[in-house]
């Protein structure tokens, strides 16, 4: 008998199904968009201490490891963000409480460690909502705006711990971005 919670592990055995019936991140993050929104709308499917920073630092544990996907939350405190980066890999990103705002670029490369960064679109995402990134749609900056701690789940389909990523200025200079540990391993 379901009891129409839907957990962390329930989405954690989804993940696993499709990440073995899919390798396209196309079709991959359109099917696990929706289970993200389910599980986002259930808090307390995630422990309570994964949805809280440390004083004086963003929250950062991983929730699940697998060969083909990892699942981790994301706490941003007031103010924190996360300049324009790139992920190297398919991504679901789903706020669990209050709001986050994402702003999407298309980079053009320069050359010689320089881009030109242009504004896609800015988004304000809400408990609830889900965000996909896909190649050439997963360039992104983060920003909490608001007052208090914002909690997302990100999902994606590598370990992004120690992998080495790019990050840009607001001037186009590119810096190397390599994923700090999480908070919990």
């Amino acid at each position: 008998m379901t009891t129409g919670i839907y957990t962390l592990d329930d989405f954690i055995a989804d993940l696993d199904r499709i990440t073995r019936e899919e390798t396209s991140a196309d079709v991959i993050t359109e099917r696990a968009a929706p289970l993200l929104g389910r599980l986002v709308k259930n808090p307390g499917s995630i422990p309570a201490e994964y949805r809280r920073a440390p004083a004086g630092q963003r929250g950062r544990y991983m929730l699940h490891r697998a060969p083909r996907f990892s699942v981790t939350s994301v706490i941003w405190r007031p103010g924190d963000r996360a300049p324009a980066h790139n992920h190297e890999t398919w991504g679901v990103i789903g706020v669990i409480d209050n709001e986050i705002e994402e702003t999407r670029y298309r980079v053009t490369e320069r050359g010689g460690g320089r881009a030109t960064l242009d504004v896609l679109r800015v988004m304000r995402h809400k408990p609830g909502d889900v965000s996909r990134l896909v190649r050439g749609d997963e360039v992104h900056a983060m920003h909490n705006a608001t007052g208090r701690d914002t909690a997302e789940i990100h999902v994606y389909g590598r370990d992004l711990a120690g992998l080495r990523r790019k990050t840009w200025a607001d001037d186009g200079t590119e810096k190397p971005l390599v994923s700090p540990k999480y908070l919990n391993c």
